[in-house]
């Protein structure tokens, strides 16, 4: 027999009660940002909105990809079948999810560094404190599980792929890290030194390869 499809929690009364709540929250965040990030010399406000709207919306796209994933993975793996049609739509929902990341992580290449810093520490310290405790909770059940001997018909499938996912999320918030901390500590080429000499300025010598990020 089919299961539910996943999207229909959208539809439900907590749905829509964290619809309305979620925005509230998320003025808050943006609130708090602002507030954090008027003791950084050279940011100015509105990038700094623009740096918060950029993450939160790659946020947005992560949810959206975690969405499409996770319960498309677990049916394939051991899971309740779906039907075709929850399937494609769970398909649209990833792409539509990895799109939205990918854009708005070009974009946040566009801002300046003094604008960008808080809000990149903060929303590379979420994604891997989210990442830590969803591995390391996974894999908690894991062991119970095997401790108390209850297995049932495909008991590691959910615990095993939460893991997996809490232990992508964790690495990639670190690969980000430390690609920025390199970047930064990089010294300048000296091309770049004698036409600052020259007084020649170019804006294309400023493109980095990781974007300019905390």
């Amino acid at each position: 027999m089919s299961a539910a499809s996943p999207l229909t929690f959208f539809l439900s009364s907590i749905g829509i009660f964290y619809s309305v709540m979620v925005p509230c929250l998320l003025l808050l965040l943006l609130a708090i940002i602002l507030l954090v990030s008027g003791s950084t010399p050279g940011a100015k406000a509105g990038q700094v909105m623009s740096a918060a709207f950029h993450y939160i919306m790659q946020a947005i796209g992560i949810v959206l990809m975690t969405v499409g994933a996770i319960p498309t993975l677990t049916s394939v793996l051991g899971g309740p079948p779906y039907p075709g049609r929850v399937y494609m739509s769970l398909l649209w929902v990833f792409l539509v999810g990895g799109s939205l990341f990918l854009w708005n992580e070009q974009c946040t290449q566009k801002i300046e560094h003094a604008s960008l810093a808080v809000v990149h520490a903060l929303f590379v310290t979420t994604v891997k404190t989210i990442g830590y405790v969803v591995a390391l909770f996974s894999g908690l059940a894991l062991l119970i599980q095997i401790a108390l001997g209850q297995y049932s018909a495909h008991w590691w499938v959910s615990p095993v792929i939460l893991l997996l996912y809490g232990i992508l999320l964790f690495w990639s918030a670190r690969e980000s890290e430390t690609a920025d901390h390199s970047f930064q500590s990089a010294p300048l080429h000296p091309v770049h030194k004698a036409q600052k000499k020259a007084k020649k300025p170019h804006g294309w010598f400023g493109f980095r390869l990781f974007g300019k990020r905390a």
